[in-house]
């Protein structure tokens, strides 16, 4: 029964790094990443504004949206 524990918390452990990872790589997480990154600035003379969830996502889409960017 030990061992059963063991290795579900261990499955556990796998499952969430590979959550992480996924998020991250879809960019699902950039809000979470925007929040640590003005916590570690806000100890700076010019902090950035923190903006919330949705100001955030409103603002990334203006900015991949406004410029062109197609090839030809």
């Amino acid at each position: 029964m030990q061992k059963l524990t063991k290795r579900m918390a261990q499955l556990n452990r796998a499952l969430q790094k590979a959550w992480r990872y996924l998020r991250q790589a879809t960019g699902d997480a950039a809000y979470e990443n925007y929040v640590k990154y003005c916590a570690e600035k806000k100890s700076s003379s010019n902090p950035p504004k923190r903006m919330t969830r949705s100001e955030f996502y409103s603002d990334a889409l203006k900015r991949k949206y406004s410029t062109i960017n197609r090839c030809c």
